[in-house]
């Protein structure tokens, strides 16, 4: 976790590398007299993000670094794509603020109109956007019927911002209770409201993906259903056909539907991470990615903590400790414990060392103990599947 090297891997912040795509663009550009653009990849075959300021362009990466890990289970993405999603910031358009589109050959690319150092929902709309077009191009190609359906984008940014933000799930659950259901009619109609009938549709579309994901067997219906909507193909027919027997007549759609929503919205819980993605998201926060001359290097923690003085290492510390912070609540307990010792690690980074060492060999402890616990509860859980599998 913490070694150096100089090949980049997955998770890091300040990924910079080569970017071709649109390169002819940004060159016109500087010789015009514009400033050349800063370039960040968010991983290797993930995103790739070219802005004029450079804190826009780190703050899209560390976005788009955060909303894969959150959907990387719900829509199965892959380590990477074969080719990144190819962002551009500066370059207008549509009158929502990004235009997403599959270019000839199958390359995915995102034109934000503008964007700030702290981006917000309207940027990771557009980078769900391009993430599910890019899923899609995987799938089937880059056929004219593939597309990001509009309900699945909200509902996926909405996921987001829950597991990057728990507690909003109980405003939610408040503003579900105040303005009843969307039928599913209107939660697959996003495109036609505005202003808080917007709000409650896209609420209705989180409460949809959730619902149809614990609907979802090992028959992989939810699944099924995320690839025929990347297809073009229906709401109305895509639905009965991922999940046979449940969504037959449009009666029965609505009648089911409506026997989900009241459940989810009901449930008193935060939502969780599994284990899995609760050690991804810790180990996130601990990798450091820095550039050295013309190479990334990751850069140990003890190293960086030592460097806690410098303004950019500080202000990155204050910023992973409140993501960390924020996230605590919706962590697998394995590893809730090394999370906040790692925010204590974090808070200590400008105190004496021996202070600051006892704080890190608290963090590298429950790291550990997460890690044992995580092992042990896989072995029992297998050991049992082999004895219930067993011939008898």
């Amino acid at each position: 976790m913490n070694a150096v090297g100089s090949r980049r891997r997955p998770g890091g912040v300040f990924w910079r590398r080569s970017w071709l795509i649109f390169g002819c663009a940004w060159v016109a550009a500087a010789q015009a007299g514009d400033a050349p653009p800063v370039m960040v990849q968010s991983g290797p075959g993930r995103f790739e993000i070219a802005a004029r300021d450079s804190a826009v362009a780190h703050a899209l990466a560390v976005l788009a670094d955060e909303t894969w890990r959150a959907l990387e289970g719900p829509l199965a993405l892959p380590p990477g794509f074969s080719t990144p999603i190819y962002t551009r910031v500066g370059e207008g358009a549509e009158a929502d603020g990004f235009r997403s589109a599959v270019e000839p050959g199958g390359v995915v690319t995102v034109r934000l109109a503008g964007s700030a150092a702290r981006p917000g929902r309207n940027e990771r709309r557009a980078l769900v956007h391009g993430l599910l077009l890019r899923q899609a191009v995987t799938w089937h190609g880059a056929a004219p019927s593939v597309t990001a359906a509009s309900w699945l984008v909200e509902a996926a940014v909405r996921w987001c911002e829950t597991r990057r933000d728990p507690a909003s799930i109980d405003a939610a659950k408040y503003a579900a209770a105040q303005h009843g259901a969307p039928t599913l009619a209107e939660i697959w109609a996003q495109g036609g409201a505005a202003g808080a009938e917007a709000e409650r549709r896209g609420w209705g579309a989180f409460w949809l993906m959730s619902f149809l994901q614990t609907e979802t067997t090992r028959m992989g219906e939810w699944p099924a259903l995320v690839r025929a909507l990347a297809a073009g193909e229906a709401e109305e027919t895509a639905l009965p056909e991922a999940f046979p027997g449940r969504f037959g007549t449009p009666a029965d759609r609505e009648l089911w539907w409506m026997t989900g929503w009241h459940h989810l919205r009901r449930i008193r819980s935060l939502p969780l991470l599994e284990s899995a993605e609760s050690r991804d998201e810790v180990a996130a926060r601990v990798r450091f990615v820095f550039a050295q001359e013309e190479d990334d290097i990751v850069v140990p923690l003890r190293t960086v903590l030592a460097h806690a003085g410098e303004a950019i290492v500080a202000v990155e510390l204050k910023r992973r400790g409140a993501e960390l912070a924020r996230l605590a609540p919706s962590l697998h307990p394995f590893y809730r414990n090394a999370a906040l010792s790692l925010v204590a690690v974090f808070e200590a980074a400008g105190a004496k060392p021996a202070l600051r060492d006892a704080a890190l060999a608290q963090f590298e402890a429950d790291w550990r103990d997460g890690d044992e616990l995580a092992a042990a509860t896989r072995a029992a859980l297998d050991a049992e599947e082999r004895r219930q599998r067993a011939p008898k």
